[in-house]
């Protein structure tokens, strides 16, 4: 629970600057294996957190997927928050897939206090719905289109009015359409590029400002350099551009690009041990990742932390599941 003037850090949020996203959840990467590569998943073909990353990747898909993944989330900012992902494969016939996911996270109950007082207790949250479909073209090719519902609760409405002198306010909606293409340049390469969070944009007050959702461009490639019946190395890289606030000075452009990289090494298709490394500098976001995995049949559990990116002391582990059938 969090006690204090949060009232001053929702007033904050809700009266903020246009320049920054709205919907800053969007932004945070789901998928323990994912996030031990430091985000860098665009060009993996076949795993069922690629509903986030670039859901074309999963045009190749053959099998039903579902996927879980919980995160007690940054808790050296907020004890109690945590976030949450769903994601559902499901093969239509030979070259159409349609996937379905669910994004979650909350920052616990929430004390709202005025001189002092506690005027009410809530817990604010955000989360998304996507339904997208992807289509494999041909044999290397596919394409993937998604549409998606934001929501994001800050503060009961009742609440804005009586403190902030709104009319109304404290929830924002918004609807967004995502894009992707994968490509197999080679047998053992591949590259993915999507175009996320295409959208109307948020606002949290009746006569507010509006708050342009994370537009997102990722381009990535993966590559399997060595594989055998008992070894296998796989090596990504991405990056990604937040297309918010774009000016036309290339050089603080790419700065402000984040890049990822990451590689994987398993043994006999079952261990699996990751690293990777991200790049954030203006958000302050730089170091190494890490996880683990076990694949058995086809279930894959697997653990990450991205703990080692953020300048303050903090508990950031990822925990996640995959199930084939």
């Amino acid at each position: 629970m969090r006690k204090g003037t949060v009232i001053l850090f929702v007033a904050i949020i809700l009266l903020g600057s246009s320049i920054d996203p709205g919907g800053v959840f969007l932004m945070i990467f789901p998928g323990s294996r994912a996030t031990a590569l430091g985000g860098a998943f665009a060009g993996v073909e076949g795993d069922v957190f690629g509903t986030y990353y670039n859901t074309a990747s999963l045009g190749f898909a053959n099998e039903k997927l579902i996927g879980l993944q919980h995160a007690n989330w940054l808790t050296g900012l907020w004890p109690d928050m945590y976030y949450e992902y769903i994601a559902y494969v499901h093969p239509l016939k030979e070259d159409l897939v349609i996937t379905g996911a669910f994004t979650y996270i909350t920052t616990g109950e929430t004390e709202a206090t005025v001189g002092g007082e506690v005027v009410a207790r809530f817990r604010n949250y955000d989360f998304a719905i996507k339904v997208a479909v992807a289509n494999r073209l041909n044999d290397r090719m596919a394409v993937s289109l998604g549409i998606k519902y934001i929501y994001s609760f800050l503060a009961p409405e009742w609440l804005v009015r009586e403190v902030l002198g709104a009319r109304g306010g404290g929830q924002g909606k918004a609807w967004a359409v995502d894009g992707g293409f994968f490509y197999k340049i080679l047998p053992n390469l591949n590259l993915g590029v999507a175009i996320q969070n295409i959208g109307t944009p948020l606002q949290y007050l009746d006569a507010g400002e509006k708050d342009d959702l994370p537009r997102t461009l990722r381009l990535g490639l993966s590559s399997v350099p060595f594989k055998n019946d008992i070894h296998r190395v796989m090596v990504n890289a991405d990056i990604t551009k937040i297309l918010v606030g774009v000016t036309s000075n290339l050089r603080d452009e790419f700065e402000d690009t984040w890049k990822s990289f990451g590689i994987e090494y398993s043994i006999f298709n079952i261990f699996s041990v990751r690293a990777g490394y991200f790049i954030d500098k203006l958000g302050h976001r730089v170091g190494l990742t890490w996880g683990i995995g076990v694949h058995y049949k086809t279930f894959r559990f697997d653990v990450s932390s991205d703990q080692k990116i953020y300048e303050f002391e903090t508990s950031n582990y990822r925990l996640s599941a995959q199930y084939a059938f």
